[in-house]
């Protein structure tokens, strides 16, 4: 959990390492081909998951990019009865593969609450973090393994809405 070490003193050590400075400055060489490749992976997974609308993606505006950090979903309850953790459940248990909900509303931690930030008034963000699916995504996932991803978790959606 993310809280006070002492009561009332907000966390303020954010210093990175030369190595992660180093790393973050050769990566930045290849950023556009780093996001091309993850935007291609992107568009071919939501392609492919077009006839599933229990799966929703985030949209990208006209005109906008994304560095697509990663694949978020939110996975629509309504549609099958099911939940996101059935989803999650099931990727791992059926086909080896560990969906996660990632990245609390920062009004969710102890740290905010006790100072006072606690009472946000977000549906919308509610909503999406009660129902997340994060995809494992990276870079450097060779195809074959994306691939995996991608007909698992047609499999799983078939299965979950009892068409298989």
């Amino acid at each position: 959990d993310v809280d006070f070490d002492l009561d009332n003193v907000w966390p303020y050590n954010f210093c990175i390492g030369e190595v992660q400075c180093a790393l973050g400055k050769a990566l930045l060489k290849r950023v556009d081909s780093l996001i091309e490749k993850k935007t291609s992976r992107v568009t071919k997974f939501i392609k492919a998951l077009k006839d599933f609308p229990e799966l929703v993606f985030q949209k990208v505006p006209e005109g906008q990019t994304s560095s697509w950090h990663l694949l978020p979903a939110r996975y629509e309850e309504k549609i099958t009865g099911k939940t996101n953790h059935d989803f999650i459940e099931l990727m791992y248990k059926a086909y080896s593969i560990k969906p996660a909900v990632q990245y609390y509303p920062l009004y969710r931690y102890p740290l905010f609450q006790k100072a006072g930030f606690g009472d946000a008034d977000c549906p919308v963000t509610d909503h999406f973090f009660n129902n997340m699916v994060s995809f494992p995504f990276h870079s450097w996932m060779p195809d074959d393994q994306f691939d995996y991803m991608l007909e698992s978790t047609i499999k799983t959606l078939k299965r979950l809405s009892g068409e298989i």
